[in-house]
Order: structure tokens, then sequence, then C-alpha cells
């Protein structure tokens, strides 16, 4: 696979879903759950605040209200653009949108006090390059929040859980379980790694609806998650159905860490 053929995908995908990217009737548990991880890292009135892959920067708009200011990275102008309007609308002036790749940012070391990012590393490719990226970035004693959608501890049914979320979104590359994402700020050299997270119950429809997938894809998600119900192979999504509605299950965990108390070579 040809990093620029992802790339592409990833823009397609996410251009076309900026519009209604923050609209709770399709999207609730992406608008209403960035509080949760506002709620994770402490920022104050001389932090500079790092949203890395930040789709339109719900996130940073968040936290930008308790910070110095912040800077929203994304891939995707869509989303910028849907962002920097939001802003405006909402009366913040403190962050800065910048187009640019998560995985070779255009920050000198030790350049932020906080560095946030939320289901962006199932997109990438090389999620811990991000990661390392974030840490690069990240002052001594920083403070990170990577946040992500988590895969089955089963391999095997974290394997359809990945087929499932990619005939959705083709550029969805796999979800990491809980452990690999501690392990993945571990690995960047981060310290007190520590991993919460939470299971949201979402209805199908507006799911699928989000990123506008054919009639066909939509019905084969459908059938897997109902030959589930029926007893049949897992598929991750732990599907129930309320007043004839098909309703699943996401997991959201949140990794925090800090940078080390010494500032890196």
């Amino acid at each position: 696979m040809e990093a620029g053929d992802h790339a592409g995908r990833i823009a397609r995908a996410f251009s076309a879903q900026a519009a209604a990217f923050e609209d709770p009737a399709v999207n609730r548990p992406f608008t209403t759950d960035a509080a949760w991880i506002a709620e994770l890292v402490a920022v104050g009135p001389g932090d500079l605040v790092l949203d890395v892959a930040a789709g339109t920067g719900i996130v940073g708009r968040a936290l930008a209200p308790r910070a110095r200011a912040v800077v929203a990275l994304d891939a995707t102008a869509a989303m910028l653009e849907a962002g920097r309007a939001a802003a405006a609308a909402e009366g913040i002036a403190n962050v800065v949108f910048l187009l640019g790749d998560a995985t070779a940012m255009p920050f000198l070391h030790a350049s932020f006090d906080v560095a946030v990012t939320r289901f962006s590393l199932h997109h990438l490719e090389e999620p811990a390059r991000a990661v390392a990226e974030m840490a690069r970035c990240l002052r001594p004693g920083g403070r990170i929040v990577v946040a992500d959608l988590a895969a089955d501890d089963d391999p095997v049914v974290a394997r359809e859980q990945d087929r499932l979320e990619r005939m959705r979104d083709p550029s969805h590359v796999r979800l990491r379980t809980t452990a690999e994402l501690a392990g993945l700020l571990a690995d960047a050299g981060l310290a007190a790694v520590r991993v919460e997270w939470r299971d949201i119950e979402r209805p199908l429809a507006p799911w699928l609806a989000q990123t506008r997938v054919g009639t066909a894809t939509a019905t084969e998600i459908e059938a897997a998650l109902r030959r589930e119900l029926a007893g049949g192979e897992a598929t991750g999504f732990r599907p129930s159905e309320a007043a004839g509605e098909l309703h699943f299950t996401h997991r959201y965990a949140a990794a925090t860490a800090t940078a080390p108390p010494t500032a890196r070579a």
C-alpha cells in the first residue's frame, strides 16, 4: 500500500464527513465525548496545547478557554475549515488551525505543554510515529492524552472488527487494544502511563450515515451484526436491539502520560 494512496483515502473520507462531523444527529458520541478527554488533562492559562490529527479541533476548542493558545493540526483542509468556522461562531480566538502531517510535524522539540489526539490512530499506518512526534514536541513534564476506539482483546474478533470498520470507512487501518495503546506511549519514552476506558452504545444507522456508505455495504455490516445477535460469529461490536433499532457498542480508551522531567537530546 502506497503512503499516497492511504493519504488520499483519508482526505476523501474526511472531506466528505467535514460538514456533518460535529452533527450530534449522526455523531453524538464524538461531540459529547470531547468533554471527557478535556477532563483527563490539566491545562492552565500559561499552557500551549497541540491537538494532533485534530479534525475540526473539537477537543482543542474545548481546551482553549483554559489555555494560552491551541494549535490544531490536521491533514484534511475541509475539516480545518469547518473547525475554523466553528471557533469563530463560538468566539474562540486562541486556536490556530494548521494543515500538516501527524507523523512529521513542523514544530521544534519541546514546544508544547500539552498534546492530545483523539480517534486518529486507527486511521494511521504508522501510529507509533505520530505518538513519538507528540512526545518529541512536549516540554519536560508535559502532558499527553491519546484516545481512540479500542480493539477486542481476542485477535480473531479484532480482525472482524477491523474488517467491518474498514467497510464503513476505507481510511480505517487497525484498532489497538487498550494494552497496545498504553504500549505506544511507553515506547515513546513517556512516563506514568495510565489507560481509562468507557463503553458507548450507539445506534447503527446514524453511524453508517456519517460516512455515506452505500446500501449494499450498510446491508452487509448490518447482516454481520444480526448474525452475531442470533448466536453467530463475534464481530467485536456487541450488537443489541431496542425498539426494532439495531445498536452496537464501541469501547473508547484514553491513555495519559507525562514527558520526562529533562529535555530530550
